[in-house]
């Protein structure tokens, strides 16, 4: 059996977090402060004295680094977090109709908190830095953590179980393929929130078992993103989404128009996951910021699995200590020590190598239009390399009623650019029977915060689209 392992790894001063953003008791001035791994652990003793009892925290911290302590606190305390796909209050209520003995723990930030459910904010401690002499807890490999919950992008949102010893040799093997062989503590600014398994993966937890320092802000804005980073003690990293990415070198593009001797932040790498990438988008950030692109694969249920450099490969590199095993119906089945049994992976996979394979778009994707056979992941990919794309998606409508079933697209296009531009692109590149019909533009597609689209919110905006245009 495995042995207990510390909360805290190295509880030294190592930089562990960067807080851009005062919390009471602790004011940042300039631009940051670091909070070491021993702050760090005095501050998570600190909150598990404080935390009411419960068995179960919903965590809807907003602040990165309180996100972090108060999950870390409840493992101090035996307690299992819970982190919902979403912050509604009917979401916790639904929760708690799941899970025995909530507490919602919340930092403040104006949010919509069940009335139904007990409480607890942060903003009620004292942050002040203090020393701690107390020895990290030992946490059993056994004791479930957390609790995180698919997207819901393909279906239902499905709950997942972390166990300690899942965070941590998960991360551990992250860590050797996320971030760069050297001893340098790199500073980690995401787009993406802490709940969701991207964001919690590399923002988060890489924090506590690598040479990585948690950035607490979260910008959104192009311009916001490139401000943070530029007050980032180097090296520097992003973790993002194509969506975001996407919208970040457009505005870069832009605003080198206008400013061409503007320089954008070094990065050092640059973490990104959640949908399929475009090579050129990855060429473009690589080269605008100097520094790698790493895309990662991966799913709710295992956690990152794999990476590549997008800007010259499409072949990933399995992780080691993964294993993918093909399955009679065309499926991979995929397992690893740190998790309780195999899962089956929605995507197809084509192995080239021991390590290296390529994805062939989700049994899900494959389409039949007019007897002819095809994916939606690569209509996606045709969308996507459209120059006057900011955001858009293709996809199979349900309870069609025509004799030929029809693709549909809901796209976001830039100032100026037409549906008509946009279709002779698809034409060019598609048969006709994948061609979109109809394609609906609009200000915004509802994606979430992690930069996923829920299938259920896509079909509701489909359809009212669908009501107007009739």
């Amino acid at each position: 059996m495995t042995c207990a392992t510390p909360l805290v790894p190295s509880a030294d001063h190592q930089p562990l977090a960067w807080l851009t953003q005062s919390l009471p008791g602790l004011a940042v001035s300039g631009p940051g402060l670091a909070v070491s791994r021993a702050q760090f652990l005095a501050h998570v003793l600190r909150l598990a004295a404080s935390l009411p009892s419960a068995k179960h925290v919903i965590n809807l911290c907003e602040n990165r680094y309180l996100f972090l302590v108060a999950t870390w606190a409840s493992i101090a305390r035996g307690q299992i977090t819970l982190l919902p796909p979403n912050r509604n209050a009917a979401t916790q209520e639904g929760l708690a109709s799941r899970y025995a003995d909530c507490l919602v723990v919340h930092d403040g930030v104006e949010q919509d908190l069940s009335s139904a459910l007990p409480s607890f904010s942060l903003n009620a401690l004292d942050w002040s830095f203090s020393e701690c002499d107390q020895l990290s807890p030992q946490i059993a490999p056994e004791q479930l953590a957390i609790i995180s919950f698919t997207s819901g992008s393909t279906g239902q949102s499905r709950p997942n179980l972390k166990t300690w010893r899942t965070l941590r040799e998960s991360s551990l093997i992250n860590a050797r393929y996320m971030l760069p062989d050297d001893d340098r503590v790199h500073y980690q600014l995401a787009t993406v929130p802490g709940q969701h398994m991207w964001g919690l993966e590399t923002s988060v937890l890489l924090a506590v078992f690598a040479n990585a320092a948690l950035v607490d802000s979260k910008p959104l804005y192009p311009a916001d993103v490139l401000s943070s980073l530029a007050q980032l003690p180097e090296p520097r990293n992003l973790i993002t989404t194509p969506f975001h990415l996407r919208a970040l070198l457009q505005s870069l593009a832009a605003e080198h128009k206008q400013k061409p001797n503007n320089k954008s932040p070094k990065v050092a790498v640059t973490l990104c996951a959640t949908a399929p990438l475009d090579a050129a988008l990855a060429q473009q950030q690589e080269q605008v910021t100097g520094g790698e692109l790493r895309e990662v694969y991966g799913c709710s249920e295992v956690g990152s699995m794999a990476v590549r450099r997008t800007a010259q490969t499409q072949l990933w590199q399995r992780f080691e200590g993964i294993q993918f095993t093909p399955q009679a119906d065309g499926r991979t089945q995929a397992s690893t020590a740190y998790l309780p049994a195999p899962v089956f992976l929605d995507d197809l996979i084509e192995v080239h190598s021991e390590f290296e394979f390529s994805l062939q778009g989700r049994a899900s994707d494959q389409i039949k239009i007019a007897g002819k056979r095809g994916s939606l992941q690569a209509v996606n990919a045709v969308l996507n390399r459209f120059p006057g794309l900011q955001d858009g998606t293709v996809f199979f409508p349900q309870n069609q009623s025509c004799a030929v079933p029809r693709l549909a697209a809901v796209v976001v296009l830039n100032e100026g650019v037409t549906k008509t531009e946009l279709r002779d692109h698809l034409r060019a590149y598609l048969d006709a029977a994948f061609v979109p019909r109809p394609i609906y533009t609009v200000a915004a597609l509802p994606r979430e915060a992690n930069g996923k689209l829920p299938k259920k919110s896509l079909l509701a905006l489909y359809d009212s689209l669908k009501r107007k245009s009739s």
